[in-house]
């Protein structure tokens, strides 16, 4: 009898082994064996909600597979497939040489051809031996276990932070590859340059020939930090990106055409950009201010007829799930539904399944988290499917919209609280303390004054100018703070920064 025991433990730590080392994760003790599901309505459809994954660490891009599973990227540089009926993870790739403070893995997208050529392009920064930051477009083969053969296609300047990124694979089989502007204002207008673009490649890396300037990958320019990039269903390409103070933005992506930043934030509507505005700026099919700051992106047809045409958006600092409804031909957003909000934190991005299945993922082990997460079961990625109809005597919606931010406390969690936080503290390396602050219990004059005019830090974030708001404004969210943090009670009044303006 023992001897049989004994032979039995052999051949089963053999056999984990085995599976151990090929990136078997099924015995994971955050396997779920049964999915945590709810429900959740819209105005006549329940949704179901199960959570398919969990314990990851910010799953940045998620991609539909050949297989009919999950591909995905994440903080830990690895590249994972996801079964969606199991949980069952496999980890297919480790990236050892990316750069690893904020996201420094970022997009990644899978050849559309994939019977003859098993291609993964992925989109990582890296920095080199002499400490020069730089974006990589790496093309790997799938070899049915692991992404193998790393190629190098084309690569770029990066930064401490500002890389973007998304990719996507237009239907004439060229790269469409989104850049965060790097800081660098001047160059984002230049197409010689490759920050603040959306560019194009051949899927070898090359620049194709009818590119709008000659021997540049440069497509379309005039971005500041985009992260999301998707085609709606007739071809239309469609950009999510971060704006500064104000004005977060989709636009629609079209060949040559400058959508304005650094010299105009969304609409051309305040006065220093009227007076500057360029004929040749492209207004966005969508902006917001206070900033909700939009991640990834999708194209959403299917069974949920409240959604139906639209694009989805996941945030950020708003932690939902923006529905833009699209019009007939796919080129304005006609409305906007905000759902799940403040329910599973930061959202960083969203995939659509071709049976029209929808995965949102977190981000809650970032950087920047928002209050009350991560949670224990955090990062997780959420299947989103239909469940039934709602009866017309029970309908309630479960959207919200967008409010106007009007008192002292609501401006500073708009336009402050996502980098100095509810508790006035911050984020160490990044955003300073409140509380701490010398400037904030200081002369009032050249408080104004620095939050007008705003900060050029060269590392780490600088602090938008807020110019943009009213004197009334201003002066409430300043008083609000310095007698939240500071302890100062000497109020700022709209005459003060009417004075100092």
């Amino acid at each position: 009898m023992r001897k049989w025991l004994f032979g039995f433990c052999v051949v089963a730590a053999g056999l984990a082994i085995c599976l151990l080392s090929a990136g078997y994760r099924a015995f994971r003790s955050d396997f779920p064996a049964k999915f945590e599901t709810e429900n959740y309505a819209l105005d006549s459809t329940l949704l179901k909600l199960e959570t398919v994954a969990t314990n990851l660490n910010v799953v940045w891009d998620m991609a539909w597979g050949p297989d009919n599973w999950i591909w995905f990227t994440d903080q830990d540089g690895k590249v994972s497939r996801l079964n969606p009926k199991t949980g069952q993870i496999i980890d297919i790739l480790k990236i050892d040489d990316y750069y690893r403070k904020r996201l420094g893995l970022m997009s990644m997208v899978l050849h559309p051809d994939w019977q003859k050529y098993p291609h993964v392009f992925i989109n990582y920064s890296h920095i080199q031996s002499d400490s020069a930051i730089v974006s990589k477009l790496v093309r790997y083969t799938y070899n049915g276990k692991k992404l193998v053969a790393p190629k190098l296609l084309y690569q770029i300047p990066g930064y401490l932070g500002h890389n973007g990124s998304r990719l996507v694979i237009s239907k004439d089989r060229k790269i469409l590859w989104a850049t965060g502007d790097l800081k660098h204002k001047e160059t984002i207008q230049d197409p010689a340059f490759a920050n603040g673009k959306v560019l194009r490649l051949n899927l070898d890396g090359s620049i194709p020939k009818d590119n709008p300037y000659p021997g540049s990958p440069a497509w379309a320019m005039g971005f500041r930090v985009p992260q999301g990039l998707t085609y709606s269903a007739n071809g239309n390409l469609f950009i999510a990106e971060h704006g500064d103070a104000t004005d977060d933005e989709v636009n629609l992506v079209q060949r040559r055409k400058s959508y304005g930043w650094p010299a105009i934030a969304g609409f051309c509507d305040l006065p220093e950009e009227r007076d500057n505005c360029p004929d040749s700026a492209v207004a966005p099919v969508k902006a917001w201010t206070p900033t909700i700051a939009p991640a990834g992106m999708d194209y959403y047809k299917g069974n949920i007829p409240e959604w139906n045409n639209a694009l989805l958006l996941t945030t950020l600092k708003d932690q939902s799930l923006r529905v833009l409804k699209l019009d007939a031909k796919q080129q304005q957003v006609t409305g906007e539904d905000i759902v799940f909000s403040k329910k599973y934190g930061r959202l960083r991005d969203v995939c659509v399944s071709p049976s029209g299945e929808i995965y949102i993922s977190t981000s809650n082990h970032d950087w920047n988290p928002a209050p009350n997460f991560p949670v224990k079961t955090d990062d997780r990625i959420i299947r989103i499917t239909r469940a039934g109809t709602i009866p017309k005597s029970a309908r309630t919606a479960g959207k919200t919209t967008q409010n106007e931010v009007s008192d002292a406390a609501s401006l500073y969690v708009n336009f402050c609280g996502s980098c100095h936080k509810a508790d006035g503290k911050g984020v160490p390396g990044s955003f300073p303390s409140l509380v701490t602050s010398r400037r904030l219990a200081g002369e009032k004059n050249a408080l104004i004054r620095f939050i007008l005019k705003g900060s050029q830090s060269p590392t780490g974030e600088a602090m938008p100018a807020f110019s943009f708001l009213t004197d009334e404004q201003l002066a409430s969210v300043s008083s609000y703070a310095r007698k939240q943090f500071a302890r100062v009670s000497d109020e700022i009044s709209a005459a003060d920064v009417a004075r100092v303006r």
